[in-house]
């Protein structure tokens, strides 16, 4: 250690630089850290929300919520089923809404639920769920986004079906879209039904009542999923799978996943390359300390203790700057939040990558011939 910290209070310059560089990248492997898990708690924090176990859908060889239509002789099948604690339908439909003035409020999922199940949000506003004509409780985003209020309604489309907002739940949302809860008729009203709803004095046939686009699940651990799977027609996928049957989720993953290794390796490079000019630098001063009896052992350990004090100082000094503006982005509602377990992960990487980095360019210590260095000039 003697060696190591000489060299950093002697050659100030030069490692101030190198720590600002390893200081910047871990400053944009935590604000990417954040902002990753802020875009996939936006495409699927009304999935993480459901308190559920799993999700069945029609059975396909790539489900998703669009695409999947099951009836409800299938949900109650599921219900009868052993190690079934409660199944219930969930339907998802997307929609563009407009204020009833025509303005527009962009897309959102309309998800049908049975009123008082299991799947109906908490409200931080406003009442919950009740009849299919009492009104609906909407997303936190499109709240906020939009400045909807209790007592708005809020127009679909096409179908020109009328949903008053009578509660207001925290953000959930899917694929990125708002989610707005509606009882279960409605939706299927809104869904399968004609634009505007029924000619008056007449009403919609019952049939349009028994579909709904995937099963909501809570099972215990020894349930059959497998065998209900093939006598019901379905495909069940436990939660955390489900949430691949978002759209864009697990390119959103991928994508990020693959800037993260990027930087990774290009900290290992970056810092191995520093290692590695700064051995040859000093190829005289490590002749002469082997020269004098010191082991390459002991020149590697203190080269290594060099390179860690180095990597927890910018390290830690990165990761400090971009939790203080990560905190900023998340109370100013971007996509983006701050997770403990994930900002260790990368910083430790980093400091890992850096040290892999650093290791394998100051393996030249060894091969450094004491009495050649010491003649170099010469």
């Amino acid at each position: 250690m003697f060696l190591a910290l000489r060299d950093l209070a002697f050659a100030k310059g030069r490692f101030l630089l190198m720590s600002m560089i390893i200081a910047l990248v871990a400053f944009l492997m935590t604000l990417l850290s954040g902002l990753a898990s802020g875009l996939i708690k936006n495409n699927i924090s009304g999935l993480m929300a459901l308190d559920v176990t799993h999700l069945a859908f029609e059975y396909n060889d790539r489900p998703n919520y669009r695409n999947s239509m099951v009836e409800r002789e299938m949900w109650e099948g599921w219900r009868d089923a052993e190690g079934v604690l409660a199944a219930e339908p969930l339907g998802h439909t997307l929609f563009t809404a407009r204020s009833p003035e025509g303005l527009p409020l962009d897309d959102v999922v309309l998800w049908g639920v049975e009123p008082g199940s299991f799947l109906e949000p908490e409200v931080v506003l406003g009442e919950p769920l009740k009849g299919p004509d009492d009104g609906v409780i909407i997303s936190a985003l499109l709240a906020n986004k939009h400045d909807v209020k209790l007592g708005d309604v809020i127009v679909l489309d096409r179908v020109l079906t009328k949903l008053k907002v009578i509660g207001i739940t925290n953000e959930q949302n899917i694929g990125h879209v708002p989610v707005i809860y509606t009882p279960m008729r409605k939706w299927q009203e809104a869904t399968y039904g004609p634009p505007g709803g029924p000619p008056p004095g007449e009403s919609l046939p019952g049939i349009l009542f028994d579909y709904a686009s995937v099963i909501a699940l809570q099972l215990t651990p020894d349930a059959d999923i497998e065998s209900v799977d093939i006598e019901w027609g379905t495909v069940t996928m436990d939660k955390q799978s489900a949430y691949e049957a978002s759209l864009g989720y697990k390119e959103e993953v991928q994508t990020v996943k693959m800037i993260q290794g990027f930087m990774v390796v290009i900290s290992a490079l970056v810092i191995g390359a520093f290692f590695t000019i700064w051995t040859i630098q000093r190829t005289q001063e490590i002749g002469l300390v082997k020269a004098l009896g010191g082991s390459s052992a002991y020149l590697l350990r203190d080269t290594m203790a060099q390179a860690l004090i180095l990597m927890l100082l910018a390290v830690g000094v990165g990761t400090f700057f971009a939790v203080w503006l990560g905190l900023s982005l998340e109370e100013s509602g971007k996509p983006f939040m701050l997770v403990r377990d994930n900002i260790a992960g990368s910083s430790g990487l980093l400091i890992v990558a850096g040290l892999i980095g650093s290791m394998v360019s100051v393996r030249l210590i060894t091969r450094i011939d004491p009495i050649i260095a010491l003649g170099r000039t010469r």
